[in-house]
């Protein structure tokens, strides 16, 4: 967390910008998108992937939270489809500053579907989130823009590291290199209804992501790059829509 003079505040854009610049670099650890659920299948959006060439990496369920995901790595970060499997978990009271679970209602409400995950650090002013699938002493620090659900909820990752430079003896498999090697950039469309943090400016401003905001609809789009650093195709969030560079 931030201070200045032993009190916590929120830093101005050009202030977070320049501690951007200085400090360890900031890097795009992982995005999630809320999906709905499918009783016994997996959500639509997987079968999407699949059929457009994409590997499953893992899944995993998050116990107290009320969440699952399937998660797609490529060698520097990885994408997480999520969704709700509990709904008393995720309303509760130990959940219910993430508003995940407005978020996870996003096509009645309108508020943000997505997570951006940062690593090593996050710069910003954060609150410590002990979500129940963690051991009691760790936490995630998540910024406190991410109290609005209207905004992404921007985190820390509790990994901190690539998915190419992961150590598990059996990691877990990534994109096939020769068709999906790295996520290259990012581009996230922000309703012009919904008022622009410092946070997202400032990562704008860094070229971490391109921030747009003369849509009415909450957008990602990701740039994927060939094993020679060629933009080959772009995935279109939260429809999961592949689209081939021409």
């Amino acid at each position: 967390m931030l201070t200045e003079g032993g009190s916590e505040h929120f830093l101005p854009a050009d202030k977070l910008t320049s501690i951007l610049m200085i400090s360890s670099p900031i890097e795009i650890d992982h995005i999630f998108v809320f999906v709905d659920p499918v009783p016994d299948q997996d959500p639509l959006e997987a079968y999407l992937l699949q059929e457009a060439g994409f590997i499953e990496s893992y899944r995993r369920n998050h116990p107290g939270q009320g969440t699952t995901n399937i998660c797609y790595c490529f060698d520097n970060a990885y994408l997480e489809l999520l969704w709700v499997n509990d709904e008393q978990a995720i309303r509760s009271s130990l959940i219910s500053n993430t508003r995940l679970a407005e978020r996870s209602q996003w096509k009645s409400n309108g508020n943000s579907p997505f997570g951006i995950a940062l690593r090593p650090e996050l710069p910003f002013e954060t609150w410590d989130y002990q979500p129940p699938y963690l051991p009691p002493e760790m936490s995630i620090p998540v910024a406190c823009s991410s109290l609005n659900p209207l905004q992404p909820f921007i985190f820390q990752s509790p990994g901190g590291k690539r998915p190419d430079a992961w150590s598990q003896k059996k990691p877990p498999k990534r994109q096939d290199p020769g068709k999906f090697k790295e996520i290259a950039h990012i581009e996230l469309d922000i309703p012009v209804s919904t008022p622009l943090t410092g946070d997202l400016t400032a990562l704008n401003k860094i070229g971490l992501i391109t921030l747009n905001q003369d849509t009415p609809h909450h957008a990602i789009r990701l740039s994927l790059t060939n094993p020679m650093g060629e933009i080959t195709h772009y995935l279109e969030l939260p429809a999961c829509k592949v689209i081939a560079v021409d």
